[in-house]
């Protein structure tokens, strides 16, 4: 078996053909060690590993009778592509084939773990299939040197389509009062519309590295007001998360005072996350001050994780604090726990905030929660997100105040 070195984006002739349409898969296989090989070992050590590496990839790719192609890449490395069908087969799965196969070839095992594998997606339609090819190629080559910038690069490209479209919807979770046995407001958080950039963490993480975070708060901000719109007046408060970064936003002064939440502020309660710290606590005093002025309201979350810590609470006097779920879970078994949520149950009462306790899931908590004076609690024993503003069912409250309500 041989395979002549290639240094052309060639298309290969069975990818020529017009009928062949279907989607592929293209692996670029890294081989970092080639040169060191054969200067320690001698030219026939890099020739069996090179062989040996041929002969797995064939024989990995070649089953069912299957269409598919292993080329020889310029130094030691390897193409190789693959109609792709219900079994697909990943790059880990290959990799580590490819691994077991070399291992016994040399001397130092080590060597074989700098192999890396990367799969690309593969569609080439009539036009222009030999860019698409050689595109796709360098795509897979960056990867498998680089596998997490490549993702990065990946993830960035599609954040900046998903912005250029709006991709952003939103979804939404009760906030209730237990003792009124009521929904509140509901909390609105983002989700993406386009595959591989749907959550949050995924969205702001991609934000953050990419210096994209006021970008991504100005199309949120957009999409919600216009949501406010369609829904019209309610009788709800409505929780918009913002990120400490959008605090440096001049635009985002311009849509909270100006612009297009301007109308739905008296029902708007800013929520500052816990992604950053925030630095000049002063100035942003300042801008909350005039933001209220507008008639919002501000919110502190997850009390009691990360950034969000009692400088917060004493600098930016917020309307709500909003205790993390690390201290809601399990507090009916942890005795500290609850003491600890009734003292600062009542030093929010003592400065004019109300407090809602985050990531309830269960009876338990709740109960436990209600023992200790909460009663403002968010979290999926009562909704998960999700479109729409979603009722919380008469179940979700607790038997007594049912019993005590309906003796009235």
């Amino acid at each position: 078996m041989s395979f002549l070195v290639d240094s052309a984006w060639t298309l290969p002739p069975a990818l020529s053909r017009r009928e062949n349409r279907r989607s592929l898969d293209l692996f670029y296989v890294r081989i970092p060690f080639g040169a060191a090989l054969e200067q320690r070992a001698g030219l026939d050590a890099h020739a069996a590993l090179v062989e040996c590496v041929a002969r797995t990839l064939v024989g990995t790719l070649g089953i069912s009778g299957r269409e598919y192609g292993v080329r020889r890449w310029p130094a030691d490395d390897f193409i190789a592509w693959r109609h792709r069908d219900e079994d697909k087969l990943g790059e880990e799965d290959l990799r580590a084939l490819i691994i077991d196969a070399v291992q016994p070839l040399l001397d130092t095992p080590t060597d074989a773990n700098e192999i890396t594998v990367a799969r690309v997606p593969l569609q080439l339609e009539h036009g222009h299939r030999a860019q698409t090819f050689a595109r796709a190629v360098a795509a897979a080559q960056r990867a498998a040197a680089d596998p997490k910038g490549y993702q990065l690069e990946c993830s960035a490209s599609l954040l900046d389509r998903a912005l250029r479209d709006s991709a952003f919807v939103f979804h939404h979770q009760p906030i209730v009062d237990c003792r009124e046995r009521t929904v509140i407001a509901y909390e609105s958080l983002c989700r993406g519309t386009m595959e591989g950039m749907k959550f949050p963490d995924l969205i702001f993480g991609v934000a953050e590295r990419m210096n994209r975070v006021w970008q991504v708060g100005r199309v949120l901000r957009s999409v919600i007001a216009d949501e406010l719109v369609d829904v019209g007046p309610t009788p709800y408060l409505h929780f918009i998360n913002i990120h400490p970064a959008d605090l440096d936003d001049p635009k985002f002064a311009e849509q909270a005072l100006h612009g297009s939440l301007t109308p739905h502020a008296a029902n708007v309660v800013f929520e500052l996350t816990e992604r950053a710290a925030i630095g000049d606590y002063r100035r942003i005093k300042s801008f909350f001050a005039k933001l209220r002025d507008c008639g919002y309201r501000l919110a502190i979350d997850d009390l009691g994780s990360g950034y969000a810590g009692l400088t917060a609470l004493a600098e930016l006097d917020p309307d709500f604090i909003k205790f993390d779920m690390g201290l809601i879970r399990d507090v009916h078994l942890h005795p500290v726990k609850q003491r600890l949520l009734q003292r600062m149950h009542e030093f929010a009462d003592e400065i004019g905030a109300k407090a809602i306790s985050e990531g309830v899931e269960n009876e338990a908590e709740r109960d436990a929660l209600l023992d200790v004076g909460s009663t403002l609690m968010q979290g999926y024993f009562f909704a998960r997100p999700a479109r729409g503003f979603a009722a919380v069912d008469d179940e979700r409250f607790t038997l007594a105040q049912r019993e005590e309500r309906d003796a009235i």
